[in-house]
């Protein structure tokens, strides 16, 4: 489940992300070492090797990847990474707030604050249905419905964490099929105009079915 996995990414080792810039360093060929930022596609250009994608990949994760592509040309690559410079993260708020878009996770932000930062949820919204789209182990949007409150308190999962690049919808009150209505509501925002880390939502399928409340 989303709320569960964004829940649990203060203790997950960060991924490199478009934008990002960062050093590399290659300690027996410094003519090699270059400062480099990621680009839209999640590749960089490396002498010798080429386009090389980092993307999505911890830091030690890249680091032996790069050290293996380039083991069959050094006899020592001995490669180190450095993040110089971190791109800006957001998650995006769409469906009945007073202001949608896309916010900055700068310090984190849970699930209420990223309503809150969009201006609340308006009259016509639905506090109890509220669906986070998130991106899944597989690479595919993952979707959740979960409540805000519970009993006059703020459930568990609107207090949670979200993780770069979630996608927070909030639907209509009276919204029979949440699914099809999150599924219409995203393909008109067009992914394609969102920045690189919510590429994964033109995966998205209309077959996620909610159980009510």
């Amino acid at each position: 489940p989303c709320v569960l996995w964004a829940q649990n990414t203060n203790s997950e080792p960060y991924r490199l992300n478009a934008g990002d810039t960062i050093q590399i360093t290659f300690y027996f060929n410094p003519e090699l070492n270059g400062k480099m930022q990621i680009r839209p596609d999640g590749r960089v250009s490396l002498q010798l090797v080429g386009q090389v994608d980092l993307a999505g990949k911890t830091v030690s994760e890249a680091t032996q990847y790069i050290d293996h592509l380039y083991s069959k040309i050094l006899r020592t690559p001995q490669v180190t990474i450095q993040v110089l410079s971190f791109a800006g993260q957001k998650v995006f708020v769409t469906g009945e707030v007073t202001k949608p878009g896309m916010m900055d996770m700068s310090g984190g932000l849970t699930l209420a604050e990223a309503i809150g930062e969009a201006g609340g949820v308006k009259h016509t919204g639905n506090k109890n249905g509220v669906v986070i789209i998130c991106k899944g182990p597989d690479g595919k949007p993952m979707m959740e419905k979960v409540r805000l409150m519970k009993g006059g308190k703020p459930t568990p999962a609107a207090v949670a964490v979200l993780h770069p690049f979630d996608v927070v919808v909030v639907p209509e009150t009276k919204i029979a099929r949440v699914d099809r209505w999150v599924d219409q509501y995203i393909r008109q925002v067009s992914p394609a105009n969102l920045v690189f880390g919510f590429q994964y939502l033109k995966n998205l399928q209309p077959t996620t079915t909610f159980a009510p409340f």
